[in-house]
């Protein structure tokens, strides 16, 4: 019995990634030409330094460019919505591919950002904002923030997906920066 408490409260622990330390960020999502709001994001820059000072900066805009007037382009209800590609390269704000961090923080709920890769040690600017859990993602790609306000802004990106991997609306990043 003593065993069972113990690993419900190792998991428990395990599955809080914020801390008062984190950044803040936010993106501004417009639909069409209809503001939408901001989705502010919370960053788990303890747990995932490269992947998150790489997303803060292109948050302020980089030499690489920045996210505003990036559009999410793919997205699927139930699982999540993908956006922030800055041209073919899909480079992270340090002009290369990012290598993997923490791959133990696992995708456990809404509203979490993950990296987009494309193999092992190969994301770039590319971010998926999940829809619910998505464990399946769990080891593959870096979890690296969670939705702190939003939710609204959220749920309208979710409404404009269909289950096929398609936007059926025109969702862009219209601004950015630190919270």
């Amino acid at each position: 019995m003593f065993s069972k408490v113990i690993s419900k409260r190792t998991f428990s622990s395990l599955t809080n990634y914020t801390s008062a330390a984190n950044q803040r960020v936010f993106l501004t999502v417009a639909q069409g030409d209809q503001r939408l709001g901001d989705l502010v994001f919370e960053l788990y820059s303890e747990r995932q330094p490269a992947t998150t000072e790489s997303f803060r900066q292109l948050c302020e805009g980089s030499e690489e460019g920045g996210y505003t007037g990036t559009t999410f382009h793919q997205g699927t209800s139930g699982l999540g919505i993908t956006g922030g590609r800055l041209g073919e390269e899909n480079v992270s704000a340090f002009g290369s591919r990012l290598s993997d961090e923490d791959m133990t923080v696992r995708h456990i709920k809404r509203g979490q950002l993950t990296a987009v890769n494309d193999g092992p040690n190969s994301a770039g600017s590319e971010f998926t904002i999940t829809f619910g859990a998505t464990n399946f993602l769990d080891g593959y790609q870096t979890v690296f923030g969670e939705l702190v306000e939003g939710q609204n802004v959220l749920d309208a990106l979710e409404a404009g997906c269909d289950r096929h991997g398609a936007v059926k609306e025109d969702f862009t990043i219209v601004g950015s920066g630190l919270k």
